[in-house]
């Protein structure tokens, strides 16, 4: 059944933590991590109107905290500690807000018809919001937000970089703000690419021929810190 695990980058040893009833097809759930909390936030029933759940590492418990939730694209806001999310309603895609203890959300700003916002990501400072926008012609741009005038109504979006038809995903911030890891087929397969936030230059960093997917940027050293720590 699909699960929550938890792997050692390390040993590629999984642990399992938690089943999800009705996983997304590919995806299999919206996923959000509180690193202070030690919690993982997850949808399940995915592929009906979502429910949020909230799993407590420490504790090995669920919880659930709202039932047809209706979003997706988790993020969560390390300063404030809020959940954003995208919400899909009649075909209107929107950006939604939850403070602890998350039992209900605040729906900031809607977009026109056909245009859909998806991978949000939080800068580590907490100033912007950045995804990956479509539209129906599936031309994709990665865009950014500013948190507070989006909180203000105003969700006008900085396009980044226009990938045209080049599908690109999962962008995450590098540990320092400066960067942007994420995909694209710009190469025919799905290869990590990186942005420059201050140059606005774009990097195609992989050249695999199967595909390479999720990329997560560690802080400078923490694989070698861990590295001695395994073999102390």
């Amino acid at each position: 059944m699909a699960h929550l695990a938890a792997i050692d980058p390390e040993t590629c040893l999984s642990q399992r933590l938690h089943d999800i009833e009705c996983p997304a097809l590919l995806s299999v759930s919206s996923l959000a991590f509180d690193p202070d909390e030690r919690k993982i936030f997850f949808t399940t029933s995915n592929n009906d109107l979502r429910d949020l759940s909230v799993y407590d590492l420490a504790t090995g418990k669920s919880t659930e905290l709202l039932k047809r939730f209706g979003a997706g694209d988790l993020a969560f806001h390390r300063q404030s500690r809020s959940l954003w999310a995208v919400r899909h309603a009649n075909g209107v895609s929107s950006v939604i807000e939850m403070v602890p203890p998350y039992r209900q959300f605040v729906e900031h700003a809607s977009f026109p018809y056909g245009v859909d916002l998806f991978d949000l990501e939080v800068s580590p400072d907490g100033a912007t919001l950045c995804a990956m926008a479509a539209d129906s012609s599936g031309r994709q741009k990665l865009v950014r937000l500013q948190i507070e005038a989006l909180q203000k109504g105003d969700a006008t979006m900085e396009t980044l970089y226009d990938f045209e038809f080049s599908s690109a995903a999962a962008f995450r911030f590098s540990p320092n703000g400066r960067l942007l890891y994420g995909t694209s087929y710009l190469t025919g397969a799905s290869n990590i690419v990186r942005f420059d936030l201050a140059t606005r230059a774009l990097d195609v960093v992989t050249n695999a021929e199967t595909g390479l997917f999720w990329p997560q940027a560690l802080a400078d050293g923490a694989r070698q810190e861990r590295h001695e720590k395994l073999t102390a």
